[in-house]
């Protein structure tokens, strides 16, 4: 594992600072840099130690991990190396992941070694603990679900301290569901503004953890607990958006289903190029990076939510025809040129094309300003549905929120904004087996380039099915491969192994 050096790196953390807690100050970075002995004198610059760690939260690259499932096509070398059996020791993703996360760990612990220093009060010093305890946890968690056993780093080590144990998988898992119940307790009195960590953040990530280890462990009493916090969530005065195109464009931001979001605010330096990634060439000459695939064209049900292997209605010669709006919202239609508001996105022949995420009025190549959801009510409500059916399995009460997100999917969806009617799926008839195969669509196609499927289909044990499976869009795209049980878990990238010689490298590797 990296070093963890405790000396004088102010001024490279410094880089990392944002200036204030303002939300037009959240996306600037400071002037000057401070020595060590200089700091830790005021809240101001506790604040602007804390601010560094939003650098690590999760930003439109996130999208990319989406083209580790069937959904998603992709032309980066990093995803591409993955999805073709080319997983190593040395591939690039495994090293960015395990570098970042400890990265990440080495800053937090920096700062909660160090804040007390500030001698601010209780309810001050919480708050800010709060944040950067949730980002040293999600890292942890992070590395425990791609690695397994990894060494846990809860301080800032000395020169002669990095060659840490490997601590096992139960243990880093105890330690960060520990850590957010404490980010839970610090945050409970601190009201932050929009794009800052909240008590409510923190339970998000605890019930979407809750659930993913409820899932591979079959543990009910973690699925229960993953259900009771979002269901606090779902009482906490968050709502569904009421257009669903627009919850992912920038006039969406701030609204009330975001429980937490990466600012991208439009100030200079600040943009990001999400909609070149996604766009056709027509869309100021764009690269369709990240396509979506026919995979997740076909799991969109008909109008009536039934599946379009048995729909009575769905034409396979007009498939965007009698669908899930959600489909004509998220994906361009292939067999036709579209006018997007203004524009014009052209059918490359190829591949498919993301509609959700592009901004029509964006008016240069590379300056997107999409905020980046982090944490939202829609996935919140799927995580409750999906627990509660493995308890108990289905009731009227988790059918009437499929319902609802399928509801919202159809609100202004239609021609000159209009709502689309989607009738809600019956109860009669559903078992735990057949519920589940529903909200396993839900989730797919509710959060489809949202970049946290891969987890779903990880949990779910479905790589071995569909990522050995050539990945389609108007044509053949690529030819993929996953090694069951192997895949699963990564490789300890090949320089640690040789800097901490306790670490020994993952079966099959």
């Amino acid at each position: 594992m990296k070093r963890y050096i405790k000396t004088i790196y102010l001024v490279i953390f410094a880089l990392g600072m944002f200036l204030s807690c303002s939300e037009e100050d959240i996306t600037k970075l400071p002037v000057t840099a401070l020595s060590e002995d200089a700091f830790w004198t005021s809240e101001e610059e506790v604040s602007q130690a804390a601010n560094a760690l939003y650098f690590s939260l999760d930003n439109v690259g996130q999208i990319e991990w989406d083209a580790l499932t069937e959904i998603m096509f992709s032309q980066s070398g990093a995803s591409i190396q993955i999805s073709t059996g080319g997983i190593g020791p040395g591939a690039s993703l495994v090293n960015s992941l395990w570098t970042g996360q400890y990265a990440t760990i080495r800053d937090a612990n920096w700062f909660l070694d160090n804040v007390d220093k500030a001698e601010l009060s209780e309810s001050a010093v919480a708050k800010y603990k709060g944040q950067v305890r949730f980002f040293r946890a999600w890292a942890h968690y992070k590395l425990l679900y791609q690695f397994g056993n990894v060494p846990l780093v809860d301080r800032v080590l000395g020169v002669d301290e990095g060659q840490v144990e490997p601590s096992s998988r139960a243990t880093v898992l105890s330690f960060v569901l520990s850590e957010l119940d404490q980010t839970i307790t610090e945050l409970s009195g601190y009201t932050p503004e929009y794009g800052r960590v909240s008590r409510w953040a923190a339970m998000a990530l605890k019930s979407r953890i809750l659930l993913y280890e409820g899932t591979l462990a079959a543990d009910n009493s973690m699925l229960t607990e993953s259900a009771s916090l979002a269901n606090q969530i779902m009482g906490g005065g968050f709502g569904l958006h009421d257009n669903y195109t627009e919850l992912f464009r920038p006039e969406g931001e701030g609204n009330s289903e975001i429980i937490l979001a990466r600012v991208n605010a439009d100030l200079p330096g600040r943009h990001h190029s999400l909609g070149q990634w996604l766009g056709p060439i027509s869309f100021h000459a764009s690269w369709s990076i990240f396509t979506p695939t026919m995979a997740l064209v076909e799991r969109y049900p008909d109008i009536n939510g039934e599946d379009i292997s048995t729909s009575l209605i769905y034409d396979e010669n007009n498939p965007f025809d009698n669908r899930d709006p959600r489909l004509n919202q998220s994906i361009f239609n292939w067999d036709e040129d579209v006018n997007y508001e203004g524009s014009m996105f052209v059918n490359n022949g190829t591949w498919l094309n993301f509609r959700k995420w592009i901004n029509p009025d964006e008016t240069a190549e590379q300056r997107s300003h999409n905020d980046w959801i982090v944490f939202r009510l829609g996935e919140v409500m799927l995580n409750y549905v999906e627990a509660m059916n493995e308890v108990n399995g289905p009731s009227q009460e988790l059918l009437d929120m499929i319902n609802d997100l399928r509801t919202r999917g159809g609100l202004g969806a239609g021609v000159g904004g209009a709502d689309i009617a989607v009738p809600p799926i019956a109860f009669a008839g559903l078992t735990k087996d057949s519920f589940r195969d529903i909200i396993r669509r839900e989730r797919i196609i509710e959060l489809a380039a949202e970049g946290i499927l891969y987890y779903d289909y990880h949990r779910w044990r479905w790589l071995e099915s569909t990522m050995n499976q050539p990945a389609v869009g108007v044509v053949p795209l690529e030819n993929r491969v996953f090694t069951a049980p192997r895949d699963y878990t990564w490789p300890i990238p090949d320089f640690e192994l040789i800097n901490n010689p306790n670490l020994t490298q993952n079966t099959g590797y």
